[in-house]
């Protein structure tokens, strides 16, 4: 087909595009569309402006379907005329053009999705995968644009299609995009799951379709390991068991236990724990599945349940112990070394935040009967001062007892609104390090684990009773005690008493 001669009548027809006049807006959408119908084109210097106010056309609410249409056939038309070149443009001009109109149509496709972000699995297979095709290229088009909870929405929708080319769709996408898209996985697997818990599958394809959905959200986890929101995501996994499908629940399950940290080991399994006393008399499957993610979660964290988190006013605690705790879990041979150290170096201690830590560590490390022991009379012996005088505080102030607790950022390095906040400060660590590795001698091997010398042993016989020297006038600890700090005191006193439980539990 030959070049058609531009026509001049594209210059007022812009005009009205751009103008505010609805009435003006109208009719030159109609005049643009029987030009481009009919072989017309615009010259090639208003061609941008003339895509751009097609553009700016679709986005006007006042505007009825029929109008927006046509906007639509109109652009297209265009696309396939700038393809031909039938305006004799040069190379650039025409990748401009082509690139103007595919963001009008990409934009046009976005607030479709956005406003029907809940019922996009309900379109019809080709629009859902043009919808995959656009938030996938939204998604790539910015990190920032993850925030967009109605693309996030959507695309869990999509997740969810009673379309298996679909479902594959999302699936391969959720492969591809986490490495450019920082938290893409994250927030398609809370979204997704927040989805499960009210949407039942009605079919054995849509049962397959979740099944390999959760299967896909369990391979990329390690994708999501690095978000702020991370140790939360376990929780709202298991939000979603309100689902009664059997397969969907025992997948949710596997990659609950994918999801587990230091953080958030205590509050999945009290939430595992009330599900399966409310499962108890429902489903004997069920309730082996339960047994099992629970059973699961202990060897996942064996010792290393931080049980106390439970009770807000020690979370101030929670950021020192769970720095002793990743040094912990690669290599639980680093129990025993570790649980001499710190016996012996807990007079060195100077803040109660390490304090606490390395009294949780004495605590949770003592596994034999002879280690238990070993701890409750060195803690006693430590803290004895510091108990006697909480115990007189007690008797004295009675209910009123816990209103003595003290979190001054100079004493502890946090605020009382950031310790209930996690927003923590870490003046504490340098003091931490110091312990670990100068006092105790850990090194941290080239792979990333940790180790400590023989060297740097107890060389105390195992077969000799554990009497630690009082504290001295020159150890730091002996400040601390003498501090009276109630919150102290009343954690050690929680640690000496699960002490005391081991060893009746051990004898």
């Amino acid at each position: 087909m030959e070049n058609t001669a531009p026509c001049g009548d594209f210059g007022k027809i812009v005009a009205d595009l751009e103008s505010e006049n609805l009435v003006a807006n109208v009719s030159a959408v109609n005049q643009a569309s029987a030009l481009i119908a009919g072989g017309k084109i615009p010259e090639p210097q208003l061609l941008c402006r003339l895509i751009a106010g097609l553009a700016s056309n679709l986005e006007k609410p006042d505007h009825d379907s029929a109008i927006k249409r046509c906007v639509s056939f109109t652009l297209k038309a265009i696309r396939v005329a700038v393809i031909k070149n039938r305006m004799n443009m040069d190379s650039s001009a025409r990748g401009e053009a082509l690139h103007a109109i595919w963001c009008c149509f990409m934009d046009q496709g976005l607030r479709r999705i956005q406003r029907d972000s809940n019922m996009v699995r309900l379109w019809t297979v080709q629009d859902q995968l043009s919808a995959v095709k656009i938030i996938c290229t939204f998604f790539r088009l910015s990190p920032v644009n993850i925030s967009d909870t109605r693309c996030v929405t959507a695309f869990a929708s999509l997740m969810l299609s009673p379309y298996s080319t679909v479902v594959c769709a999302c699936a391969d996408a959720l492969l591809s995009l986490p490495p450019v898209v920082p938290g893409f996985s994250f927030a398609i697997a809370r979204a997704y799951c927040h989805m499960l818990a009210t949407v039942s599958p009605q079919s054995p394809l849509e049962v397959s379709s979740m099944v390999a959905m959760l299967g896909r959200l369990k391979q990329v986890s390690t994708t999501m390991v690095h978000h702020p929101g991370f140790s939360d995501l376990a929780v709202d996994v298991l939000a979603a068991l309100s689902n009664c499908n059997l397969a969907v629940r025992k997948n949710l399950l596997n990659l609950m236990v994918r999801l587990l940290t230091p953080r958030n080991i205590s509050a999945v399994l009290l939430l595992l724990d009330n599900e399966l006393n409310r499962a108890a008399n429902i489903h004997i499957e069920y309730h082996k599945m339960l047994e099992e993610a629970i059973r699961e979660c202990h060897a996942a964290f064996p010792g290393c349940i931080v049980e106390f988190t439970l009770d807000p006013k020690y979370s101030v605690f929670i950021d020192s112990i769970l720095y002793i705790i990743d040094i912990m879990n690669p290599d639980q041979s680093l129990r025993g070394p570790l649980l001499k150290g710190l016996l012996r170096a807990l007079r060195h201690v100077k803040s109660p935040l390490v304090c606490a830590a390395a009294v949780w560590a004495i605590s949770m490390f003592s596994g034999s009967l002879e280690e238990v022991s070993d701890a409750i009379v060195a803690l006693s012996c430590f803290f004895k001062d510091l108990l006697d005088r909480r115990k007189i505080e007690k008797l004295i102030l009675g209910g009123e007892a816990e209103n003595q607790y003290k979190l001054s950022t100079d004493y502890y390095g946090v605020t009382a609104g950031d310790a209930t906040q996690g927003k923590h400060q870490q003046p504490w660590l340098m003091e931490m390090e110091e312990l670990l590795f100068v006092r105790i001698g850990l090194t941290r091997q080239a792979g990333g684990s940790y180790a400590i010398p023989s060297s740097s042993k107890s060389s105390a016989s195992s077969s000799n009773a554990y009497l630690p020297e009082p504290l001295g006038n020159t150890d730091n600890l002996i400040f601390l005690v003498h501090s009276g700090d109630a919150l102290l005191a009343d954690f050690v006193e929680i640690m000496l008493s699960n002490l005391k439980k081991k060893v009746k539990e051990l004898e």
